[in-house]
C-alpha cells in the first residue's frame, strides 16, 4: 500500500465514524469524503475527475436509481395499504392474529420493497389500525423491522445492499431465490414463534376497543391513485419476468431503468412530484460511497485487502461463509449496511469463484447487521420516531433486547443452514 492508498483508507475510516456519530448527514459526508479522494488522485496519479468518475459502476447506481422510481410510484399509490387493509379485516379483531397478519405481509412485501420504504408505508398503517383497537402497537413495529430485513433475503430489489452485492459480485438471481428463500422462511417461522412468547402479554386489547370501525373504512379508501395502483401492479410483473427470465441475455439494470421509465411516462403530470419524492440522498450516498471504492480501487487497497483475506481463507469454503456472514452482521452492525455491502462486494466476487454460495451469505450478514440496535439504519429509527410520536418511546433497551438476541440467533442458523447447503449441493 501506498501513501496514496494509505491516505485514501483513513479518509474512508474518518467518514464512517462521521456517519456513525450522525452529526453530519451522511450523504454530505460521503459526497465531501469522493471530493477528497479525487483530489488525491489527481496528485499522485495525475487522474482528472472526469477520469475519476468514469472508474464509478454507474450501472449499480443506475439501477438502485431505477428500483427507487418503482417503488416511489406503487408505494405512492396506496396498493400495499390497500392489501393489508383487506388482510387485517379478516383477523375478527383477534390479537395474535393481527400479529401474525402484520408481519406476514411486511415478509412478502418485503420482496418488492427495500426495508426502508416498507415501514414508511407500513409503519403509520400499523400505528393507526392498532390505536383503532386500542392495541400497543410497539411490539408490532419491532417486530416489522426485524421481519423486514430478513426477509429481503432471497430478492435482488429487496434491499439496496442485495442490489450492491447482486451487481458487483455477479451472483445469479436464480440461485440466490433457491439458496435464500428457505432460509427466510425458516427464519420467519422461528421468529414469529419467539415473538408472538415474548409478546404475548402485551398483545392484548382494551374491553374498549371497537373493532367494527375497521369494518366501515372501505379498503378502496386507500387506494390514492387507482391508475398507479394497476400500474404498479403491471411494472412489478414485468420486472419479476424480466429478472427470472430476461436476465439470462438481458442486463438486470437495463430492465428496472426500461420499467421505471416507462412508469414515470405513464404517470404523465405526477412524474415530477414522484421524482421530487425520490431518495435522491440514498442516490447520492452511494455516488460518494462508490467514489471512495473507486479510490481505494485505483490505490489497491481493496485488491491487497482481497488478496490478503484470500490468503487466508484458501479453499476453506467454511471459513469464507463465516467471514460473510459474521463481520457484516456482528462485528459491523454498528456501520450502515449499505458501505459494508460495497466495501465487501469485491471480496465476494473473488471468493464467489471459490463456491457460489459465499457472496449469498454476504447478502445475509448485511441484512441481518441492519436490525440490531435502533440507531443501526434508517428503517429502525422511523419505527422507533413513530413510537415517540405518538407518546409511547421505545428505548434503546427495549429494542435491543429484542432484536439483538434475535439477529444473533439468526446469525447462527443461517451459518448451519449454509453449512449444511454447501456440504450437500456443493
Amino acid at each position: 500500500m501506498d501513501v496514496a492508498g494509505l491516505i485514501t483508507l483513513i479518509i474512508l475510516i474518518v467518514t464512517l465514524l462521521v456517519i456513525l456519530s450522525e452529526r453530519i448527514n451522511e450523504t454530505a459526508a460521503a459526497l465531501l469524503a469522493m471530493s477528497i479522494v479525487g483530489g488525491i488522485l489527481y496528485l499522485f496519479y495525475g487522474f482528472t475527475f472526469t477520469e475519476f468518475v468514469q472508474l464509478m459502476p454507474w450501472d449499480t447506481i443506475l439501477f438502485v436509481t431505477a428500483m427507487l422510481i418503482v417503488v416511489a410510484v406503487a408505494a405512492s399509490s396506496g396498493m400495499f395499504q390497500y392489501i393489508a387493509l383487506v388482510l387485517i379485516r379478516r383477523t375478527g379483531g383477534e390479537p395474535k392474529r393481527i400479529f401474525i397478519t402484520f408481519m406476514s405481509f411486511v415478509f412478502v412485501i418485503s420482496l418488492f420493497l427495500d426495508p426502508l420504504p416498507t415501514m414508511l408505508v407500513m409503519g403509520v398503517f400499523t400505528v393507526e389500525v392498532c390505536k383503532t383497537v386500542d392495541l400497543d402497537f410497539r411490539p408490532i413495529l419491532i417486530s416489522e423491522v426485524i421481519v423486514a430485513n430478513f426477509a429481503s433475503f432471497p430478492s435482488l430489489v429487496g434491499s439496496v445492499p442485495n442490489l450492491v452485492i447482486a451487481v458487483n459480485s455477479n451472483i445469479d438471481i436464480t440461485l440466490m431465490f433457491i439458496f435464500l428463500m428457505p432460509l427466510s422462511i425458516l427464519l420467519f417461522i422461528i421468529t414469529i414463534y419467539l415473538l408472538l412468547w415474548k409478546y404475548g402479554d402485551s398483545l392484548k386489547v382494551e374491553g374498549t376497543s371497537d373493532w367494527n370501525v375497521l369494518y366501515m373504512i372501505k379498503p378502496s379508501v386507500m387506494i390514492k391513485s387507482r391508475h398507479d395502483f394497476y400500474l404498479s401492479l403491471i411494472a412489478m410483473t414485468i420486472l419479476i419476468l424480466g429478472f427470472t427470465i430476461g436476465a439470462v441475455r438481458v442486463e438486470a439494470s437495463l430492465i428496472a431503468m426500461l420499467v421505471a421509465s416507462g412508469m414515470l411516462v405513464f404517470s404523465h403530470e405526477r412524474s415530477k412530484d414522484l421524482l421530487r419524492a425520490l431518495s435522491w440522498d440514498t442516490i447520492f450516498f452511494l455516488v460518494g460511497l462508490f467514489g471512495i471504492i473507486a479510490g481505494l480501487e485505483q490505490t489497491n487497497v481493496i485488491s491487497d485487502f482481497v488478496n490478503g483475506t484470500m490468503a487466508i481463507i484458501g479453499n476453506n469454503i467454511f471459513l469464507a461463509m463465516g467471514i460473510m456472514i459474521w463481520i457484516p452482521g456482528f462485528v459491523l452492525s454498528l456501520i450502515d449496511n449499505i458501505p459494508v455491502a460495497a466495501l465487501l462486494s469485491e471480496l465476494g466476487l473473488q471468493l464467489g469463484a471459490i463456491n457460489p454460495i459465499v457472496p449469498l451469505t454476504l447478502i445475509i450478514g448485511t441484512n441481518v447487521g441492519g436490525y440490531m440496535i435502533p440507531f443501526g439504519d434508517a428503517p429502525n429509527m422511523i419505527a422507533v420516531g413513530l413510537a415517540a410520536d405518538e407518546g409511547k418511546p421505545i428505548s434503546f433497551i427495549d429494542f435491543t433486547k429484542i432484536a439483538l438476541p434475535l439477529g444473533f440467533l439468526h446469525l447462527v442458523v443461517s451459518t448451519v443452514y449454509s453449512f449444511a447447503i454447501a456440504l450437500l449441493f456443493f
